[in-house]
């Protein structure tokens, strides 16, 4: 017998290994590389691929899944495309929703509920290099309301867990055909893509937000879509959260 390899080992060591054989590190840094690995590594997928992780009931109604760069500016990618810009122009889609935001400081501090998170997503905002960290990173539900009021839009945010409509805080109501609607996707836990829907299809719950705190001129924009929110509940199971935020103390309602 030919010795190969030669390791001293604790005893105490040696029970620990032989009481849990199997163990999982997790370091919050290691986990976040991973999943951006995988976004990259899933960029050559087919559409399919994000198809199928859209709740089953919305799946009939998606006429084509657009891809972005992922180069972690790919929320804000993922708008811009959508407005009729280059991808390339990201960086105006950050400087009209850091804009927004601070036009209408008094009612985004009023909606989020403290000036703590308008100082969050002005960090998030205020940075226009390519690959950003985590913390400049577009996240919804929060962008929802700056992008449907900055643009005049409704937008519907769409993912496996959380499907939500936002409508412009501050636009008179007009008629279905007179909005633009334009919906992202958030999948692998940290990428979005563009989505293009069949007309008519199901509506996600309105935002509450937009119930609590859209401008007074706004009132009614919401009840054009009721026939198509009621759809939607018919056709999307009720594991899907339609709700903007929750309240710890009703997480089991």
């Amino acid at each position: 017998m030919t010795i190969m390899e030669l390791f001293w080992a604790h005893p105490v060591s040696l029970d620990l290994l032989r009481s849990f054989p199997k163990v999982i590190v997790i370091d919050r840094e290691l986990a976040l590389m991973n999943a951006i690995d995988r976004v990259y590594r899933t960029r050559t997928a087919t559409t399919y691929s994000y198809v199928d992780a859209l709740p089953v009931g919305l799946k009939p109604y998606i006429r084509l899944i657009k891809d972005v760069d992922t180069d972690r500016n790919c929320g804000f990618r993922a708008i811009t495309g959508l407005m009729e810009l280059t991808e390339a122009e990201w960086g105006q889609v950050r400087c009209d929703l850091l804009k927004e935001l601070h036009t209408h400081k008094v009612h985004y501090t009023q909606l989020y509920g403290s000036h703590d998170k308008i100082e969050e997503l002005t960090h998030i905002l205020s940075y226009f290099e390519p690959n950003p960290g985590y913390d400049r990173w577009m996240t919804m539900p929060d962008m929802g309301h700056p992008i449907a009021s900055c643009y005049n839009v409704v937008l519907y945010h769409l993912s496996a867990q959380q499907c939500l409509t936002f409508l412009p805080l501050r636009s008179v109501p007009i008629s279905q055909v007179q909005w633009r609607e334009i919906a992202i996707r958030f999948v692998n836990g940290i990428h979005f893509v563009q989505v293009f829907m069949l007309p008519g299809h199901p509506v996600p719950l309105i935002a509450t937000n937009w119930c609590r705190f859209h401008h007074s001129c706004a009132a009614g924009c919401n009840s054009a879509y009721s026939r198509r929110i009621k759809h939607f509940k018919e056709v999307v199971h009720s594991r899907v959260a339609i709700r903007e935020t929750f309240d710890c103390i009703n997480l089991d309602e």
